[in-house]
């Protein structure tokens, strides 16, 4: 694991179901937030499946198959980080912040790149 000021449970918390549950220490810079984003990657595998984040891959042949469509895993990724863009764009304006879009977008960016890297 990746060492940290921020209390792993509050984030454990946080990350439960993807929804936050209780308000976290919130990274207060770029590096705590990439540190959160890489053990959002780890605790999400442990959680969901063989102890890495492989989900993507299952996702978009789910969703070519019922779509019809032709997505890529890498699609799939960028798909995913502009949700989160979205999501924090969409948030800003009602005046308010939720930390985990910017930790989630990190991760995602990060997941796209490595499935990038392997094309």
């Amino acid at each position: 694991n990746h060492s940290r000021k921020n209390d792993s449970t509050t984030h454990t918390q946080f990350l439960t179901g993807g929804m936050a549950q209780t308000a976290p220490e919130t990274a207060t810079n770029p590096g705590d937030l990439l540190r959160m984003a890489a053990d959002t990657i780890d605790q999400r595998g442990q959680e969901r499946d063989s102890g890495q984040e492989r989900s993507m891959a299952a996702t978009v042949a789910a969703f070519n198959a019922i779509e019809g469509a032709d997505l890529t895993e890498r699609q799939g990724w960028v798909f995913m980080q502009a949700l989160k863009m979205v999501r924090a764009a969409s948030t800003a304006r009602n005046g308010r912040y939720n930390h985990d879009d910017y930790v989630d977008g990190a991760a995602y960016a990060a997941l796209g790149a490595e499935c990038a890297s392997k094309a």
